[in-house]
């Protein structure tokens, strides 16, 4: 009975510790131009690569606490990238070349150009390749979240094919599990596994296509999380019309591989079947991330809707929420940069913050792809940084 009193008492003073925290002010973001100069690409360094989007990062050690990245390494990855090298001028060079993933590994938790090491892969002849692929021969990857256990690096990545034309000719066609060495200098340059996982799902009538892997948090003691519960929360979006929504689901760490383990939460419960996933929060983008604040709370970044210049976040009171009303935090300047620029896919990397902030990236890109080789193009399609303080 005293156990149970302390339990009762510990729950009470969690509950009223995330019922008094305070919210993130509107608008308090700051630029973090040490984190954006990182990834500059000045006259050809850095294998050639000169920007990308992605933008996902995965600490070596599996430990995911707040600041912990200074004691190891992290693995950035990235989906369609530019591999060429670049004029003073700010124009790629002739025969750049895009590859729909690389890699890079950064040592430590500052933003020091000399502990960044890019990973292209190279085919016998040095050209540039991607660094994953999937079997079939007319469908590519673009990386997502993932995490390690146990000595493996687990990447959740999408599996894409060619669409039907328009600015965005490309559809998905399933989720895979990406697994290799965590001990690799470059991880997934090296030999790696294919597992295709029971997280997507094509449009269902009114309901729009189901993608899961957009965003992981292991909530276990590895991992460092605040009130462990043992599972690895894996989020996804349901992209119904003008309206991407947040999904849930989860599974325990050692049944990742497992297709029959996997649970989504449905409103009420967690299911087996992933059509009755319901949607915790709206107005997403197709990438995000979800943190486990000290407090107790859990905060979602995103882009408020799928491609606009705002940055919003919105505080849960579970994993599965409910979630609050997104808070604009940020304004991208970018998607002025020219008549063609848009940004998207904002998310947060809490191992690589420093106390008391959140350092949060976003992607931008253009319409008009040529704007990539003209003077200053490399300027356009690279990740940008800010830093959110936190209460």
């Amino acid at each position: 009975m005293k156990f149970e009193r302390l339990m009762s008492a510990a729950a009470l003073l969690a509950a009223w510790a995330v019922a008094v925290a305070a919210d993130v002010p509107p608008y308090s973001a700051v630029a973090a131009p040490e984190w954006t100069g990182l990834f500059n690409a000045p006259f050809g360094v850095n294998d050639g690569w000169s920007g990308a989007d992605g933008v996902y990062t995965i600490p070596m050690n599996g430990d995911e606490r707040f600041g912990s990245g200074s004691s190891t390494k992290t693995l950035i990855l990235f989906s369609d990238s530019f591999v060429g090298g670049t004029h003073p001028d700010g124009s790629r060079i002739g025969g750049t070349v895009m590859v729909n993933n690389t890699s890079a590994m950064l040592t430590g938790a500052t933003a020091d150009a000399a502990a960044l090491q890019f990973n292209v892969r190279r085919e016998a002849d040095g050209r540039a390749a991607s660094m994953v692929k999937p079997l079939q021969a007319d469908q590519w990857y673009w990386p997502g979240d993932g995490l390690v256990w146990k000595g493996q690096v687990r990447l959740f990545a999408s599996r894409m094919g060619p669409g039907d034309g328009g600015d965005f000719n490309f559809r998905q066609v399933g989720v895979d599990l990406l697994t290799a060495p965590a001990t690799e200098a470059a991880p997934f340059l090296g030999s790696y596994t294919r597992r295709s996982l029971p997280l997507f799902a094509p449009r269902n009538g009114t309901l729009g296509e189901i993608a899961f892997g957009v965003a992981t948090m292991p909530l276990t003691e590895q991992a460092g999380a605040p009130n462990p519960d043992g599972f690895v929360y894996v989020y996804g979006v349901r992209s119904d019309d003008y309206n991407k929504k947040l999904l849930v689901a989860r599974v325990r760490p050692d049944q990742v591989t497992n297709a029959g383990a996997w649970r989504f939460w449905n409103g009420k419960l967690w299911a087996t079947d992933i059509n009755k996933a319901a949607a915790v929060a709206n107005r997403m983008g197709a990438e995000l991330s979800v943190t486990p604040l000290p407090d107790g709370r859990y905060l979602v970044v995103h882009q408020l809707d799928a491609i606009s210049g705002t940055i919003a976040v919105r505080y849960g009171s579970s994993p599965v929420g409910p979630f609050g009303k997104p808070i604009p935090i940020w304004l991208c300047p970018e998607e002025k940069l020219t008549a063609n620029t848009f940004v998207y896919g904002a998310k947060a990397h809490p191992h690589l913050s420093a106390p008391g902030e959140l350092l949060i990236s976003y992607h931008v890109n253009t319409f008009d792809f040529w704007e990539n080789f003209k003077a200053g193009g490399i300027d356009i399609y690279r990740p940008r940084f800010i830093k959110l303080p936190l209460p």
